[in-house]
């Protein structure tokens, strides 16, 4: 994840697509193609002061696309 901060906190500032986690206090973030086709996912918790990122990967599916 060290090799990819700058990334993470681009798609932390200005995502594409930001969504509510299940997780209470938490918040996704998303940023499109950031491999030319994947997104990446950025999860932050903001229960704590300061917020930190407790999560950050790729996905293949649209996470503007209603879950099946």
């Amino acid at each position: 994840m060290l090799d990819h901060v700058e990334t993470i906190l681009a798609t932390v500032e200005l995502p594409d697509h930001r969504d509510e986690d299940p997780i209470a206090g938490r918040e996704r973030f998303y940023r499109q193609h950031v491999d030319g086709r994947r997104w990446l996912r950025v999860v932050v918790d903001f229960n704590d002061v300061p917020a930190w990122v407790v999560m950050a990967t790729v996905q293949r599916n649209d996470p503007r696309e209603p879950r099946r």
